[in-house]
């Protein structure tokens, strides 16, 4: 429990100073859906000029837009699968016969971990990605749903499709992009983690900047291969809903993939790729960082706290 505890700070540490970007993401994302380029108004150019276009037209509060399920995302879904991947490491399941850590017994322990999370904390990611892209009419894009909330949004989806093709309606595509997120954002977050303390002799004024450089890294590695499944995962959970629940444009991902590539051309899955780069660095980085540092802060209390009920029985 503590490790889910402690992967949840980190993650809610990440969410407060990267949310702006998520917001604009997946707007650029949606932009000019299932249109040739040129045939489709730009409303946003680049993170920068979408940060400044949400301002002007939707006010400064709604960078910080969806904040409240995007935090309860984090939560949960990070929580869980950093806590869960630590306890993996603690019993071993990710070294190898020689108690060295294993890449790839990180990659899969990462995947099942990530699979895991993704699947319970879905319908918050849903409402999360439509309250995001709530919009003024000028610079609107994607399909607009006017919830005021997140308990709103909640009560909506479930009162008219229920569970299956309602709450967890999309599940599959968040559940494929945090997997295999994970899966190389922790493998090579631990492999270059070792990497460096075999490189640098221990010292404790080398451990934040060990820690640091490792989860850039992974970040730079992680980042250009899930471009796409993020655009993917955006476009089916903010499409328009028919009546039996179902998707109106996309059946699923390969379906998704293959009407982006026939209307936007192969570039299509890659839209909005600077925005998933800088979200991936920042929030890797940040949750990573700060996921050891909590760690190794409660490991230095706990060791504090045994030496002191050793002393005491001396």
């Amino acid at each position: 429990m503590a490790d889910i505890v402690i992967g949840s700070c980190a993650s809610i540490i990440a969410t407060v100073v990267v949310h702006p970007v998520d917001v604009v993401k997946i707007r650029i994302q949606m932009q000019g859906e299932l249109k040739r380029r040129g045939q489709y108004k730009v409303y946003y150019r680049s993170v920068p000029h979408a940060i400044t276009q949400v301002i002007k037209y939707d006010g400064i509060r709604a960078i910080y837009r969806g904040i409240f399920p995007a935090a309860g995302y984090q939560l949960i879904s990070q929580g869980l699968r950093l806590g869960l991947f630590q306890s993996i490491e603690d019993l071993g399941l990710t070294r190898n016969e020689n108690m060295e850590s294993s890449i790839p017994l990180s990659a899969l322990s990462g995947a099942a971990c990530g699979a895991i999370s993704a699947f319970i904390a879905s319908p918050l990611f849903m409402v999360k990605s439509l309250m995001m892209i709530r919009s003024a009419s000028k610079i609107a894009v994607g399909y607009q749903r006017n919830y005021t909330g997140t308990m709103h949004a909640l009560r909506d989806i479930y009162g008219t499709h229920r569970l299956r093709v309602g709450l967890w309606r999309g599940t599959v595509s968040n559940v494929l992009r945090i997997a295999v997120g994970s899966s190389l954002q922790l493998s090579t977050y631990v492999g270059m983690k070792d990497l460096l303390f075999l490189s640098v002799d221990y010292n404790e004024r080398y451990l934040l900047f060990n820690t640091l450089l490792a989860a850039f890294v992974s970040s730079l590695i992680t980042s250009p291969i899930i471009a796409s499944l993020d655009l993917i995962r955006a476009r089916i959970y903010v499409q328009p809903i028919q009546h039996n629940g179902r998707g109106a444009y996309y059946k699923g991902i390969w379906d998704c993939a293959r009407q982006i590539i026939h209307n936007e051309g192969f570039s299509g899955l890659w839209k909005g790729s600077t925005g998933t780069f800088l979200y991936v660095l920042l929030t890797s980085t940040i949750t990573l960082v700060s996921w050891d540092e909590v760690k190794h802060v409660r490991h230095e209390r706990l060791n504090s706290r045994d030496y002191v009920i050793d002393f005491g029985y001396q």
